[in-house]
């Protein structure tokens, strides 16, 4: 793997420059094959430069990445930030749950859990969580104060 193509891509990735982690990621993955052992996680990386370049493939490789990782937390926190940057808090938490089964200790999927994964009571406790009501009032109450971008769960 083309270590020093990978790391510029982070590094560009942390300074928000987007295309240029784009073309550093895509450089590191023309280095590798599909059965080199960190090929999921690059393509995860991949995946979300190419999602934050409002590339719309991108989700569907970070989405392939984690369908066959079973190791490596970076994927899924990739794909958490790839799914909230799509507006799809759903699958967001759900990359985050199941990166934190395969990894616990993540420090950033813990944090990233943390922001996301905020399920309070229901507002009516009578009607149930899925009435009209109790989710219109939950959306407006969980607005957090700080917008939360992909920067924040990242980094």
């Amino acid at each position: 793997m083309d270590v020093e193509a990978f790391e510029k891509g982070y590094s560009a990735l942390e300074a928000k420059d987007y295309k240029a982690a784009e073309r550093g990621f895509s450089e590191a993955m023309k280095s590798i094959d599909e059965n080199h052992d960190r090929y999921n996680r690059l393509a995860s990386f991949l995946g979300l430069a190419q999602v934050l370049t409002a590339n719309r493939n991108g989700l569907l490789l970070c989405r392939d990445a984690a369908s066959s990782e079973a190791l490596e937390g970076d994927v899924f926190l990739n794909l958490a930030c790839a799914e909230w940057h799509a507006e799809n808090r759903e699958r967001a938490v759900d990359a985050i749950i199941r990166g934190r089964k395969i990894d616990a200790d993540h420090e950033q999927l813990v944090k990233a859990c943390m922001l996301l994964d905020s399920r309070r009571r229901v507002f009516f406790p009578f009607l149930e969580r899925e009435h009209l009501l109790n989710q219109l009032l939950g959306r407006i109450m969980r607005r957090p104060q700080v917008e939360i971008t992909v920067h924040h769960l990242m980094f």
